[in-house]
């Protein structure tokens, strides 16, 4: 009786923690046209530093689907066509967010990025209420560029995984990290598992590519629910835009909420 009992209450807390830990949002991309009420196409531009290079943000133009996969064109020094980004047509990309915002949870894209190491594809949550307020989790290509790298060094095989409480330094973690070839051809999973904490869970990012951990983060952790990125952009620490067009694929994007005790919901 002893053990019909244990096995009950072990069925019921396997089936509450997959009920707790159940996915919660989920695109494949296999209709026509982006679906409105998940997504909402990006028309600006952010990051700019003219002292080292303009360019020319992101357009809803640079975004659509394509077989099964949600495409993000990216315009790069050798480009010469008609579409035009903000303030020029060389340097424009695209992006994406996600209507509802989300906080803890497993985060899992699968994708091809653009295999260019002038134009810097990214996966990222966002909230910025101020520069003291600025709750981020950055998975970006290409790395290998971070101080004492410079620009020039960028490398596709490297990654760079960062989290954000602000926008100084002192209030930012981040890792370069050696990631090895994405320019085969083949889709990826790209991961990260945030934990806000409470009730004993230690508040951490971790950063996954096909499954193999890749870094941990314990400082600077974010807590603020935020809107899901996916983009190609421009931004003056990678390398030059040495082609004419090139894409990012998405195969599909997965979030399965944790629910943790620390998330912070805001308007």
């Amino acid at each position: 009786m002893r053990i019909a009992i244990s096995s009950v209450g072990l069925i019921c807390w396997i089936l509450s923690v997959q009920a707790l830990h159940a996915q919660s949002f989920f695109d494949d991309f296999t209709e026509k046209k982006l679906d409105g009420s998940s997504w909402k196409k990006v028309n600006k531009k952010w990051g700019e530093n003219v002292l080292k290079g303009t360019h020319g943000g992101v357009i809803p133009e640079n975004v659509f689907i394509k077989d099964g996969n949600l495409v993000i064109r990216a315009h790069g020094d050798g480009y010469t066509g008609n579409i035009w980004g903000h303030g020029q047509q060389t340097k424009v990309g695209g992006a994406v967010f996600s209507r509802k915002k989300f906080a803890s949870g497993c985060y899992e894209i699968r994708a091809k990025i653009c295999p260019q190491v002038g134009a810097l594809s990214a996966f990222w949550t966002y909230h910025y209420e101020s520069d003291t307020c600025n709750h981020e989790i950055d998975f970006e290509f290409p790395g290998h560029n971070q101080p004492p790298k410079r620009p020039e060094t960028s490398d596709i095989t490297w990654g760079l995984m960062t989290n954000w409480r602000g926008v100084s330094d002192a209030m930012h973690r981040n890792a370069d990290v050696y990631f090895g070839n994405q320019q085969d051809g083949h889709y990826h999973l790209y991961r990260f598992e945030w934990h806000t904490g409470g009730e004993g869970i230690k508040p951490s990012v971790s950063w996954y590519y096909d499954d193999r951990l890749m870094h941990t983060s314990y400082e600077m952790i974010p807590t603020i629910a935020s809107e899901l990125w996916l983009g190609v952009w421009f931004p003056n620490w990678i390398g030059q835009a040495n082609f004419a067009v090139d894409y990012m694929y998405i195969d599909w994007v997965k979030i399965t909420e944790y629910h943790e005790p620390a998330d912070k919901w805001t308007k």
